[in-house]
């Protein structure tokens, strides 16, 4: 009898350890990202960070495709709202003067392979969505 006692408390032991394990598994995160792309028209490529805490609300950097010259920085983009695909919009501007669009085409929370779209005074190009650690 004592021994059944025993098995009894071991196999409770053993379901509550694997309960309590359970609970400290953790829940797939967020992913923080660095998008890059081009713009053809302009011989400009971009990079703009994406984190879960700030999503796309960064700075954008846009760069000489020839030499890799920094060209401009955006201020930080702002939503402005879903398009009618539901994707999100952003937008900026450098120094006020050109604007800046920044289109998110996840279907939820972006992740590496995800794309974007950027516009940079009125010239579009694709972006493609890396992991990157801070």
């Amino acid at each position: 009898m004592n021994g059944l006692k025993s098995i009894k408390l071991m196999a409770i032991s053993t379901l509550a350890g694997i309960g309590v394990l359970g609970i400290f598994v953790p829940a797939a995160r967020a992913f923080d990202l660095i998008c890059m792309g081009v713009i053809p028209a302009a011989r400009l490529s971009f990079t703009v960070p994406h984190s879960p805490e700030s999503g796309f609300m960064q700075q954008v950097e846009f760069r000489n495709v020839m030499t890799g010259a920094g060209v401009a920085t955006s201020d930080h983009l702002t939503f402005d709202r879903n398009n009618e695909q539901g994707q999100g919009i952003f937008r900026g501007s450098v120094r006020g003067m050109a604007d800046v669009v920044l289109i998110d085409m996840a279907d939820f929370q972006p992740e590496p392979g995800s794309e974007i779209s950027v516009g940079y005074d009125g010239q579009w190009g694709r972006g493609t969505c890396a992991p990157y650690d801070r």
